[in-house]
């Protein structure tokens, strides 16, 4: 028998951790009765509060940064950098604390960098390298990464549709890009796109049934 100091419960069998929150129990041979319900969620609570806090001081020094260049006109470009590193740093965190899944995480540090890269050639004079060749270069990684998921995990190949279509919307980003004359070197931002659009419908092709009720369940049609 063991108690639960975390969720205030009595575990009756001889376990050493808790099922619910999986901490280390407290030997107890008298019984303790609980009131009310266990808080399971109190650890990912606090983390979500600390996440926030860490996530307000950062935006808040980024602003500070940016106001302080403004007024005094410094050349503090390395703030901007440092600002922007971290907070990707921590929003990437927080991220992994929520516990929302691989794919999604994936998704979203993949994103999160390629936007981090830009703001600092932006930051550092724009010399384009970052939507030449990061953005595009990002997209086809992360084509690559569905790709092999969804071979390792056939059962569930259709969960991975609807990044797919993410991905062709993405593609139109620099595809906007090279018609803006913002992308130089437009090759790999095409590639990048005819990708995209291949994957899907390779897998909407090769799915055939199954790959459209995905689809008519995803958009509700």
């Amino acid at each position: 028998m063991g108690y639960c100091e975390s969720c205030k419960i009595t575990i009756l069998d001889d376990t050493e951790f808790c099922p619910l929150c999986h901490s280390g129990l407290k030997k107890r041979v008298d019984t303790i009765t609980s009131t009310g319900y266990p808080d399971v969620l109190l650890k990912k609570k606090k983390i979500a509060v600390f996440f926030n806090i860490t996530l307000f001081i950062t935006i808040a020094t980024f602003i500070l940064n940016v106001f302080l260049n403004s007024i005094l006109k410094l050349d503090m470009n390395w703030l901007y950098i440092f600002s922007a590193s971290l907070l990707y740093v921590v929003i990437g965190l927080r991220q992994i604390a929520t516990e929302s899944g691989y794919i999604k995480t994936i998704f979203y540090y993949m994103i999160g960098a390629v936007a981090l890269v830009v703001f600092i050639d932006a930051v550092t004079g724009f010399y384009g390298w970052s939507v030449n060749f990061v953005l595009p270069g990002a997209m086809l990684l992360l084509d690559l990464v569905f790709f092999v998921l969804m071979c390792a995990n056939s059962r569930n190949w259709q969960g991975y549709m609807l990044y797919q279509i993410f991905m062709i919307v993405l593609g139109l980003i620099p595809i906007g890009l090279i018609e803006s004359g913002i992308v130089t070197h437009p090759l790999m931002s095409e590639i990048a796109f005819l990708s995209a659009i291949i994957v899907f419908l390779g897998t909407l092709i090769i799915g055939g049934h199954n790959a459209r009720e995905e689809l008519k369940r995803r958009f509700h049609i």
